[in-house]
């Protein structure tokens, strides 16, 4: 298999640009007296600690990949957080204002597939699918413990979540000079948008169905993630995700 047929086992760094994720919490899940939370949550990327430019999101291809044929991907990182502070609603205790933390599950890994198609061997398309599993952690305005939601392990309406993607463009070059690339294999970048989607076919809970959302559940737009510059390392004036929750990123041995 020559260079121009495969593409490399290697690590993918993205940047969220918007994420807008309905996200359903069951008065089940909240305790007594609370109400339904049900909304369309928008979310921001975070930069990974320790960061990678302004990386929120990485994705491992778990072996080279041949043009047309199906390749295991898994998520190794992300990180994102509501734009604006989410209410829970109700009488009971876990009433108020909350940030919205996303991170992935410490329980069950975050698997998926895709296929590479090539238009000349340097360039091409792809379309992937993955199985999303995410950890919630929501962090009071006011001070005080965290709330953490492992959908690994607490059935939560839509999740785990199938996303998808098609039609997004790859290249052997970078978009940028400060684009980020793995250090483990031959580089490889994404070009443009890259634009992930979640209907809601098939996303109810037998446990706890959802009972809110229209059809498309999540969009979220991405891009090939970059440093600010080949001198600064990271763009460090944006939030960072704090470390609350040990091992919430699979992280590669």
């Amino acid at each position: 298999m020559t260079r121009k047929h495969r593409i490399p086992r290697g690590l993918d760094y993205l940047t969220t640009i918007r994420s807008d994720q309905y996200i359903e919490l069951s008065p089940e899940l909240l305790g007594d007296g609370m109400e339904r939370f049900s909304e369309m949550v928008t979310l921001v990327g975070v930069p990974l600690n320790p960061p990678l430019g302004n990386t929120d999101t990485v994705m491992e291809r778990l072996a080279d990949a041949e043009i047309g044929k199906e390749v295991r991907t898994r998520l190794v990182a992300f990180a994102n957080m509501s734009a604006a502070p989410i209410r829970l609603e109700g009488k009971g205790k876990l009433a108020g204002y909350y940030d919205l933390y996303v991170t992935l599950s410490p329980t069950v890994e975050s698997t998926g597939k895709t296929i590479y198609h090539s238009e000349d061997g340097e360039h091409g398309t792809f379309k992937s699918i993955a199985t999303f599993w995410p950890l919630f952690e929501l962090r009071p305005l006011g001070g005080g413990p965290s709330i953490f939601v492992d959908t690994g392990q607490v059935p939560v309406p839509g999740f785990p979540m199938s996303i998808g993607s098609a039609g997004g463009h790859w290249s052997l070059r970078p978009p940028a000079s400060n684009a980020v690339r793995s250090f483990r294999a031959e580089p490889f970048f994404y070009h443009g948008e890259i634009i992930i989607t979640a209907k809601r076919a098939g996303q109810e809970s037998a446990r706890i169905p959802m009972l809110g959302g229209g059809e498309t559940i999540a969009k979220c737009a991405k891009l090939q993630a970059q440093f600010v510059s080949e001198s600064q390392p990271a763009l460090l004036s944006r939030v960072n995700l704090g470390i609350t929750k040990p091992f919430a990123n699979l992280e590669l041995e």
